[in-house]
């Protein structure tokens, strides 16, 4: 009995990672069962036909495979039954996993592996790690995951079981292509599609064909995409597998979306959500809701975008999806920004930038790095060892020719042609050994770049936070005369100019240095619709030339001009004239370096007479006298027609 069930788990293994036949659901074979468990008296034959029933409802009904799975695991408790009680383990977590109730999956999954190691059946241990680094990826906890994936392989390379070891190289590929890391991802679907072949396993053929959708979902290619879904979808549905061609309905939707089809992949995913709801796939009906909210987002319904991402939102809590939730922030953030609503768009992108950190943390990304350096040489080594293998087999064979019919002089050629080959051998490896190393150095560099701008960026926001603190504080000490409405919203323009830096920052091709004049015209936009300029008769009149600045130049720059707008706005003008704010800024080479000339002028009323800049209790005035002394420059104020202020640094940009 326990050899048998170890063949039956063999079973469940194609099962559960590979499909490798449509199960039946004929209820006459169903009725069958069910009526021989009632008669059968021996425990462990009853426990037996248990297995066989959930086998038949696994694809379609996992909660009926669910409840007869566990009538098998109490008789095996009782019996003390170590196959058994492995096998159920893992049927129960791969059934949980697929209903994505992940916390019971992993316990399962748990207390499989000890069983399996204790019933000395290594590979079934090997397939229960594999199992439970899906359900970790699927939770975020993408580092757990890939020290199963990699300890599973260990054991499955041992054996040389070609259609498991496909099996974990996809799965390490597509947690991969969750973390961007787009050329190691397409390495390892590679490397899976050629152990397939060689196991000769064509159904396989299907979920290859999702993974390199996804790769090219993820590069932005929607027609290849396109072209892989439709693809894997036709060989699921030939084998009713709900789930599976489901799964390829989410992902066309996707890859529509990709292509701005937004309707389109509406009605797809309407069918997708109903589908997943019959088979109780709650992961996949979150992902869909998902979807669904992001696709009303960018047809600008953006009401329904919120109650999708909300509904979403509650069934993702229930499966723990970290990487799911991230979405979710994200969109809930746009949403609620698209509306006007700062207080839920803010506790959303705070949500989102927690989440983020925790899911892609630094110390995470190097241990990603870590253990593809690892799995990278141990799939060399392998392939390695295959290719010298085979130029062994062909020796003998050549040797043997040689022996027979040319005798000692074709012998004498044959050693000469095997030195020949050798040396070439050992050339190549020296290169490739090389090359890695090469390599190894660039990544080296690459990463103390990388932490030396993350390092960067944080000093920077903090400085720019205290500008703000600051900013507060002095607004705080000047209330006189001045509405609690127009002391939040004066404060506000100013942190929404310093906001602006970060987005045109995220933006731009370097993080070093950022456009003026798109960050000029954006925060003339929201200046402009924060002040209603349009109902005041005020236009912009805006002339920059091609300038990038850093940031620590970029912020005061920015500060003076929201202050002497929003001075002009409010105090330069009459309402019935045609009143105009222009904004120039020009540049010339200097034995200093480039020379940043501003101008910020309107053609309204004016300084008055004898008014001096210097004993101004303006707050904004004051600040603007500050921030101009920190650029190394002096505001100058005329009457030229109205207002003209200017000011001159040297831009600390490289050319």
């Amino acid at each position: 009995m326990k050899h048998f069930i170890k063949h039956i788990f063999t079973l469940i293994i194609f099962l559960c990672f590979f499909g490798g036949y449509a199960v039946s659901q004929n209820k006459q074979v169903i009725d069958s069962l069910l009526n021989r468990a009632s008669t059968e008296k021996d425990e462990k034959n009853r426990s037996f036909i248990y297995s066989q029933i959930a086998e038949e409802y696994y694809f379609n009904f996992p909660d009926s495979a669910i409840k007869y799975c566990y009538l098998g695991l109490n008789i095996c408790e009782k019996c003390n039954d170590i196959s058994d009680l492995s096998y159920y383990h893992n049927f129960l977590g791969v059934l949980y996993k697929n209903i994505a109730v992940y916390d019971s999956a992993v316990y399962h999954f748990g207390k499989a592996i000890p069983l399996y190691y204790q019933d000395d059946f290594e590979r079934g241990a090997a397939s229960a790690m594999n199992n439970l680094g899906k359900v970790q990826k699927l939770k975020g906890d993408y580092d757990q995951a890939l020290d199963n994936y990699y300890s599973s392989l260990e054991i499955f390379e041992k054996y040389q079981d070609t259609l498991n070891i496909g099996e974990l190289h996809s799965n390490i590929g597509a947690l991969l292509l969750e973390i961007n890391e787009f050329d190691a991802a397409e390495e390892h679907f590679l490397i899976s599609r050629k152990q397939y072949k060689l196991a000769k396993a064509e159904l396989q053929e299907a979920w290859i064909l999702y993974d390199l959708g996804n790769l090219k979902l993820k590069t932005g290619d929607d027609a290849a995409a396109k072209y892989y879904f439709t693809n894997s979808s036709k060989i699921w549905q030939s084998f009713d597998r709900i789930k599976d061609y489901n799964n390829c309905m989410l992902r066309l939707a996707e890859a529509e979306m990709l292509g701005k089809n937004y309707k389109k992949a509406v009605i797809l995913l309407t069918d997708v959500e109903k589908e997943f709801y019959k088979i109780n796939h709650l992961q996949g009906v979150s992902e869909t809701l998902m979807l669904r909210g992001k696709a009303e987002y960018f047809l600008e319904n953006y009401n329904s975008a919120i109650e999708y991402l909300k509904e979403s939102m509650q069934i993702s809590d229930f499966v723990k999806s970290g990487q799911l939730r991230l979405e979710i922030y994200r969109y809930l953030y746009k949403s609620f920004k698209a509306l006007g609503d700062y207080k839920n768009a803010v506790e959303y992108q705070d949500r989102y930038i927690s989440l983020n950190d925790t899911i892609f943390n630094q110390n995470r990304q190097k241990m990603m790095i870590e253990y593809q350096t690892k799995l990278n040489l141990t799939n060399k080594e392998y392939f390695i060892k295959q290719l010298e293998d085979s130029a062994a087999q062909q020796k003998v064979i050549t040797e043997n020719i040689s022996l027979k019919n040319k005798q000692k002089q074709n012998s004498i050629y044959a050693l000469i042609f095997v030195i020949g080959l050798t040396c070439v051998f050992i050339f190549l490896i020296f290169r490739r050994y090389k090359k890695t190393n090469e390599l190894n150095e660039k990544l080296n560099e690459a990463l103390k770049e990388r932490e030396i701008l993350i390092r960067e960026v944080h000093h920077r926001v903090k400085n720019n936070l205290q500008i703000i603190s600051s900013l507060l504080n002095l607004q705080s000490e000047k209330t006189e005369g001045n509405s609690a409405e127009e002391i939040l919203r004066i404060s506000q323009a100013r942190i929404e100019a310093m906001s602006m830096i970060h987005e045109n920052l995220y933006k731009s091709s370097k993080l070093s240095e950022i456009s003026f004049k798109e960050y000029v015209e954006n925060l003339c936009s929201y200046i402009s619709s924060s002040f209603s300029t349009a109902s005041k008769n005020i236009s912009f009149n805006i002339n920059i030339s091609p300038v990038n600045l850093q940031i620590d130049q970029l912020v005061p720059c920015g500060l003076i001009i929201n202050e002497i707008v929003t001075n002009s706005i409010k105090h330069a003008f009459h309402e019935t004239h045609e009143n105009i704010i222009s904004i120039e800024c020009t540049s010339e080479q200097t034995d200093k370096g480039e020379l940043v000339h501003i101008s910020i002028s309107d053609n309204g009323k004016g300084l008055p007479d004898g008014f001096d800049i210097k004993k101004t209790k303006s707050l904004g005035l004051r600040l603007s006298l500050g921030l101009a002394r920190q650029l190394q420059s002096e505001l100058l104020f005329k009457n030229e027609n109205g207002l003209k202020t200017e000011f001159s640094f040297i831009n600390q940009v490289k050319l």
